[in-house]
């Protein structure tokens, strides 16, 4: 309540449970002793909601992650889509972008000559930083190379990266047509006409209300025709309303706006 009244930030669709487990996380990162000591802090400097915000909100993601989506987006793209004059496309919740990257190759390789725009948003600024920088830990390579060979078993990641000393960075050019913006998914307004909408492994930390809720939103969000593509542990097909979308593929977690 108090995060809302000074923040607008709003945690009641937040699922419970999950949100237990972030605020024990945040208890033990910052050294506070009870969720008295972090409502204290949280009155007392305005500023600690950015670093509350950025621990609360760290998010699933990796580069390719599920190689069967990207397959099948590929496949979208040089099929049924190939005739599109452009493409507008949201990563709704980018986390650090290694998904917006991944979306950055796919276009490449499929020699999409149309024009591209996309927006990439997140309610961590420090995520969205990292997004914008493109460094990854070595640590992830080789989860990251794995799962890129999945989707293309001709080519190779590396050629997308530049190695530094202790991290990987990936180049630039992959996101020309990115444009980062702190959004908060709940609270915010939504832009519209969008083709494609990803938005994986985010509502995992929402009630069955505000799932409802952003599917109606992604749904006003997109185009007749739109993907919405959501993440393999999003699991929300009961709130999902039939008469808006139909599952384009279940395997790879896309519907398609009737």
């Amino acid at each position: 309540d108090v995060i809302f009244r000074r923040h607008g930030i709003d945690f009641s669709c937040y699922e419970q449970k999950s949100l237990k487990r972030r605020l024990v996380r945040v208890l033990h990162i910052f050294g506070l002793s009870s969720i008295f000591d972090l409502w204290m802090r949280i009155q007392q400097e305005q500023n600690f909601i950015y670093e509350f915000m950025d621990v609360i909100s760290v998010g699933l993601t990796s580069m390719f992650r599920d190689p069967q989506m990207w397959i099948k987006l590929r496949g979208i793209l040089e099929n049924e889509w190939r005739k599109k004059d452009s493409l507008n496309i949201w990563h709704a919740g980018c986390s650090t972008g290694e998904e917006v990257y991944s979306l950055g190759i796919v276009l490449k390789e499929t020699n999409m000559n149309r024009p591209v725009q996309a927006l990439a948003t997140d309610i961590s600024n420090q995520a969205i930083a990292k997004a914008k920088m493109g460094e990854y830990s070595h640590i992830s390579r080789p989860e990251y190379e794995k799962n890129y060979l999945a989707y293309n078993p001709k080519s190779d990641l590396q050629k997308y990266f530049e190695v530094l000393d202790s991290k990987f960075k990936m180049k630039s050019g992959l996101i020309n047509h990115v444009t980062f913006r702190h959004h908060n998914l709940i609270t915010d307004s939504f832009n519209s006409n969008y083709d494609i909408i990803f938005c994986r492994n985010v509502m995992i930390y929402f009630d069955g209300r505000a799932k409802k809720q952003l599917f109606n939103k992604f749904y006003d969000a997109l185009k007749p025709g739109g993907l919405l593509i959501i993440g393999f542990y999003d699991a929300v097909l009961p709130v999902v309303d039939a008469t808006k979308f139909k599952v384009l593929d279940m395997d790879a977690k896309i519907f398609i706006k009737e």
